[in-house]
């Protein structure tokens, strides 16, 4: 048996979010804006701020993994559950469910997500029409940050 003292030590950081830019969340909304804070392609997950206003609905999606919101600011819900998650309230949403996002209240909805696998768009009959995972999400701040002079930072790594 080993003992603790053996084992590697991980490295630990303390992301700076006063560093990473709002990213327009291109095509679906110019309104809502997200910031990466890390991606990882190896477990498909992805950790992320969106902002959004009040009023706003997003496309329906459906979740491949889980996804867990922690409200910061504002409100929002889905429309297919009762609830609305406000500042400090903390979210669950498991694999293989589907909803459909709105903010709701009269300010600004910020919420950090967990988000593990992909999000599939559904159209009003339910058919796939657009994935969001690891890959697009590193597109969309890649293209971003080079379209806008921004020197990306390696959103793969802790280090």
């Amino acid at each position: 048996m080993s003992s603790i003292s053996e084992i590697k030590p991980v490295t630990t950081k303390s992301i700076d979010g006063a560093e990473l830019p709002w990213v327009p969340f291109a095509p679906y909304s110019d309104e809502v804006l997200l910031k990466y804070h890390h991606i990882n392609p190896v477990h498909g997950e992805i950790l992320v701020s969106m902002r959004f206003p009040p009023g706003l609905r997003l496309p329906t999606h459906y979740h491949t993994g889980i996804v867990i919101g922690h409200t910061l600011t504002g409100a929002w819900r889905y429309l297919e559950h009762d609830w609305v998650s406000r500042a400090g309230g903390t979210v669950y949403e498991t694999a293989g469910s589907s909803h459909t996002p709105e903010s709701c209240g009269e300010e600004e909805a910020e919420v950090f997500f967990v988000i593990v696998g992909e999000l599939l768009f559904l159209d009003e009959h339910g058919e796939i029409v657009a994935r969001e995972n690891h890959l697009t999400s590193m597109e969309r701040y890649l293209s971003y940050c080079r379209e806008h002079g921004i020197e990306p930072r390696d959103l793969t790594a802790y280090a």
